[in-house]
C-alpha cells in the first residue's frame, strides 16, 4: 500500500506557507491602493490641498501589486508546478522501469505513456502547485479583504460573506460532474495514445502490409470516443470559468448600492463608491480561484491514483527474490516444472513446456525447439522477466541469472552512436573484432528502420550483451541475420568463454552442439536433455 505522502497533494511546508503569502500579497496591494485611490477622489471631490502624497503613495501601491502579481502570483507557483511536475516525470520514469514485468504487462503502452506524460503534468501544475499555494494563498487573500472590507463598511463585508456559498453552490454541480467525467476521459485518452503510438512505431510495417485504411479506421474510432468525452469536458470547464464571473456582476451592483447609500447619508465620500467596485472586482478573483482550484483538485485525483499506482507497481515484489541462490556451490540456474504462457491451467490455458533445466556456473548451455515452443520464455523467467506464477513447479535463480546480460527482441537502438547505444559498457575488444562492425563504430545511429540492417542490429545486440561485466550471458538466437563467417567466429567465441561465463542460448542449427555442455529440447511440450 502507497502512502498519501507518495504524490502529496497538500503539502503544508514553510516553504509552502510563504508561497502563499506571497500569492495573497497581490490581492492585499491592489486592495490596499484602491482604499488610497478612493481617499484621492475624496481628496479631490472635497477641494481640500494635500492630494499628491496620497496619489503618490497609490502609485507606489499599484507598482507593488503588479509585481507581486507577475512575480509571487505567477511565476513562483508556476515555478513550484513545473519543478514539481519534472521531478514526478523522472520518479515515475524510474517507477515504470523499477516495476516488475507482470505489473507492467497489466497495462497497455498508451496508459503508462498517458501517465509518464499527462498524470505528472497535471499533478505538478494543477494539483500541487494548485493545492498547496494557490488556493491557500487565495484563501488568504479572501480573509485579508473582507477583513479590510469590514474596516471600511461591515454591511459590504457582509454581502461578500453571503456571496462566497452562493458561488459555491453554483459551481457545485459542474465541479462534481468535472471529477466524474475525469475519471471517464483518461481510460479513453490511454485507448487514443496507445493507437497513436502503435502507427507511429509501426508507420513502416503498416505500409508494407497495405493496411493504412485499417489503422485509419481504428485511430477514427478511437479519436471519436476521446473527443466525445474531451467536448463534455471541456464545456464544463468553460461553465466553471465563466459562472463566476457572471455572478460577479451582482456582487459589484451590491456593494456599489451600499456604499452609494453610505454617500447619500452622508456617512462616507464619493470616493468609496469607486472602493466598493474594486473591492467587489478584487474579492471576486480569490473567490474563483478557490472555486476553479478545488474543482481542479477534484477532477485529477485520477492522476494522482495513476501515479501512486505506478509507485506501488515498483515497490512490488516480483515473486523472483523467493527464488534467488546465492550459494557458490549453487547452480546458475534450475527450473523443474511446467511453464504456462496464460493465467488458465486447464485445457483452454497454453502449456508451453514440462521437464526440468539445469545450468551450472561457467557451462554453455544450448536450448533447442521449434518457433512459439517457449523458448524464449524460458530465457524471460531465467532472466527475471516474466511472471514466477507462470512456473507450476521449483524454481532456483541466482542472483548472476536474475541480472544477466540479456540479447533479446526487438533489439532497442537508441539515437546516438555506437558508444550511447551500448549503454555505459565499453565495447569488449575481442567482441568487436569477431563482429565485424565496419563503419558502425563511427557511423550515426538513428532508431529508424533503414538506418541499421537488421545484420548490423543484431551485431549492436550481441556487443552490448558481450561487452557487459555480468557473469551470466542469455542469448536468444544469437546467429540471427548474420554471414556465415561472422557465424563461424561467434561460435568460437562462445565456446571460448566456457569456464569464463555461463551462456545460455537458444539455437535452430547445431553449430554450438559440439562446444555445448548441455543441450536441451523441447519436443511435444517436454523439455529435456539431450546431451
Amino acid at each position: 500500500m502507497i502512502k498519501k505522502s507518495t504524490y502529496p497533494i497538500v503539502d503544508i511546508s514553510i516553504r509552502n506557507v510563504a508561497r502563499s503569502v506571497g500569492v495573497a500579497a497581490s490581492t492585499l496591494l491592489a486592495a490596499a491602493t484602491s482604499i488610497v485611490v478612493g481617499r484621492v477622489v475624496d481628496v479631490l471631490a472635497s477641494g481640500a490641498p494635500g492630494v499628491g502624497t496620497p496619489l503618490s503613495l497609490a502609485l507606489v501601491l499599484a507598482v507593488a501589486s503588479v509585481a507581486a502579481t507577475v512575480l509571487l502570483g505567477e511565476w513562483v507557483p508556476t515555478w513550484l508546478g513545473v519543478r514539481r511536475f519534472l521531478d514526478s516525470a523522472v520518479a515515475c520514469a524510474r517507477n515504470i522501469l523499477a516495476a516488475p514485468q507482470r505489473a507492467f504487462a497489466r497495462r497497455e503502452k498508451g496508459h503508462f505513456v498517458n501517465v509518464l506524460m499527462n498524470s505528472t503534468d497535471t499533478y505538478g501544475t494543477l494539483l500541487y502547485a494548485g493545492a498547496s499555494v494557490r488556493i491557500p494563498g487565495a484563501v488568504l487573500a479572501l480573509v485579508g479583504t473582507v477583513a479590510i472590507t469590514a474596516l471600511i463598511d461591515p454591511l459590504m463585508a457582509a454581502l461578500i460573506v453571503v456571496y462566497a456559498p452562493v458561488l459555491w453552490l453554483a459551481l457545485r454541480l459542474p465541479t462534481r460532474s468535472l471529477a466524474e467525467l475525469e475519471r471517464d476521459i483518461l481510460p479513453v485518452q490511454d485507448a487514443w495514445l496507445g493507437e497513436s503510438k502503435r502507427i507511429v512505431e509501426n508507420k513502416r510495417a503498416v505500409n508494407a502490409a497495405g493496411a493504412e485504411g485499417y489503422f485509419s479506421a481504428r485511430y477514427r474510432d478511437r479519436s471519436e470516443a476521446f473527443l466525445c468525452t474531451v467536448t463534455r469536458y471541456r464545456f464544463l470547464e468553460l461553465l466553471i470559468s465563466n459562472l463566476p464571473a457572471l455572478l460577479s456582476c451582482a456582487l459589484a451592483a451590491a456593494m456599489m448600492g451600499v456604499a452609494a447609500w453610505r454617500c447619500v447619508l452622508g456617512a462616507a465620500g464619493v470616493g468609496q463608491v469607486l472602493v466598493a467596485y474594486s473591492l467587489a472586482q478584487l474579492v471576486q478573483a480569490p473567490l474563483t480561484a478557490i472555486a476553479q482550484r478545488v474543482a481542479q483538485v477534484r477532477g485529477n485525483i485520477p492522476h494522482v491514483e495513476r501515479l501512486r499506482e505506478v509507485a506501488a507497481a515498483a515497490a512490488e515484489p516480483s515473486g523472483f527474490e523467493a527464488l534467488s541462490t546465492m550459494g557458490s556451490g549453487d547452480p546458475a540456474a534450475r527450473v523443474d516444472g511446467t511453464l504456462w504462457a496464460t493465467p488458465a491451467r486447464d485445457e483452454d490455458g497454453k502449456r508451453l513446456w514440462a521437464g526440468e533445466f539445469e545450468v551450472r556456473p561457467g557451462e554453455l548451455v544450448v536450448v533447442k525447439g521449434a518457433n512459439g515452443s517457449g523458448k524464449s520464455r524460458l530465457l524471460d523467467f531465467l532472466r527475471g522477466l516474466s511472471d514466477p506464477a507462470d512456473l507450476d513447479g521449483q524454481a532456483a535463480l541466482s542472483l548472476e541469472a536474475l541480472h544477466a546480460a540479456y540479447l533479446t527482441y526487438p533489439v532497442p537502438v537508441f539515437p546516438g552512436n555506437l558508444a550511447y547505444n551500448l549503454l555505459g559498457a565499453a565495447a569488449d575488444p575481442e567482441a568487436a573484432r569477431v563482429l565485424d562492425l565496419g563503419d558502425l563504430t563511427e557511423r550515426a545511429i538513428t532508431d529508424q528502420p533503414l538506418n541499421l540492417s537488421l545484420g548490423e542490429r543484431q551485431k549492436l545486440g550481441l556487443l552490448r550483451a558481450l561487452s557487459r561485466p555480468e557473469p551470466v550471458v542469455l542469448l536468444d538466437e544469437p546467429l540471427a541475420n548474420l554471414d556465415a563467417g561472422v557465424r563461424a567466429r561467434l561460435c568460437d567465441h562462445l565456446a571460448g568463454l566456457r569456464g569464463r561465463k555461463t551462456v545460455v542460448a537458444i539455437m535452430h542449427s547445431g553449430e554450438l552442439d559440439a562446444a555445448a555442455d548441455r543441450i536441451y529440447e523441447v519436443r511435444d511440450g517436454r523439455l529435456s536433455r539431450v546431451k
